[in-house]
């Protein structure tokens, strides 16, 4: 069995919501056998000159992490990542963030829309549960359509919210819209993530779930990638398997690792 040995998604002490040392998760990673960890801190864009991420912010990721990779030389392979939360709502600091620094793995997500993060949006009743949902398929396209990622990160992340609400969301409800996000993703040759985080929060599942896999596979999807998005060592890599088996199931024989934001086309197909 080719298990799955990097997760591309997690974060440590840099990013606001997490108080994890890096080595922390690194210790976390080599006691499970994994290879390959890419850090991704939140690089989160506003609109309207809205404060923003700091280029000091990210220097300290990159001090971090040079730390951690000499620290952990030979035992595991520490990729340079970000998660940049709504980019298209500030192209040009976008582009200030990616010439500054060197990636080698770029998630691209929707956090906040209208400089509120979703988390604090009030899914008061379905309603409302709706019409946060329809804009946040708007926001999706529009950072699928135009912004500079790797891999779009947690699809239906809106659904954890709602669940945190006693609602439920299904983007396959919305078929022609989500054909057309997945089938632009396809297009520009980039990957969908699998984010496990769902099955242990409210959702009871994975973000996205097969369903939404398959549809992606069905419009030319390539490239999958799959991370913990752990904010505790305990999380990293948390139900990989789970994730490889949802791959197989929706008609992939490979995940995708990146090296200066080039994927590379790994196994997970049985032996």
């Amino acid at each position: 069995m080719n298990r799955i040995t990097a997760d591309y998604h997690l974060h440590s002490a840099v990013s606001p919501d997490c108080n994890t040392p890096m080595e922390e998760s690194c210790e976390a990673a080599i006691a499970l056998g994994l290879t390959e960890l890419v850090f991704t801190e939140h690089m989160e864009f506003f609109s309207d000159n809205f404060k923003r991420y700091s280029i000091p912010y990210m220097q300290e990721y990159f001090d971090d992490l040079a730390r951690c990779r000499e620290k952990y030389a030979g035992k595991l392979s520490l990729k340079a990542g970000v998660e940049m939360g709504q980019g298209h709502r500030d192209r040009e600091w976008e582009k200030t963030i990616l010439d500054r620094f060197h990636f080698d793995f770029v998630i691209g997500s929707v956090h906040k829309m209208d400089n509120v993060d979703m988390g604090k949006m009030a899914f008061a009743d379905e309603e409302e549960k709706l019409r946060i949902t329809d804009q946040y398929l708007d926001y999706l396209w529009e950072l699928v359509d135009t912004c500079d990622f790797d891999s779009l990160g947690h699809i239906d992340l809106v659904k954890r919210y709602a669940a945190n609400h006693g609602l439920k969301v299904d983007l396959m409800d919305y078929p022609d819209r989500l054909r057309a996000i997945l089938k632009r993703l396809a297009e520009r040759g980039l990957a969908l993530e699998i984010n496990t985080s769902g099955i242990r929060q409210s959702p009871k599942e994975a973000l996205p779930s097969v369903a939404i896999l398959k549809m992606f596979k069905e419009v030319g999807g390539r490239y999958l990638t799959v991370g913990s998005d752990a904010h505790f060592a305990k999380d990293v890599a948390a139900d990989f398997e789970t994730a490889r088996q949802m791959a197989l199931e929706a008609g992939f024989r490979h995940i995708a690792l990146y090296e200066d934001r080039k994927p590379i086309l790994v196994p997970i197909d049985e032996e």
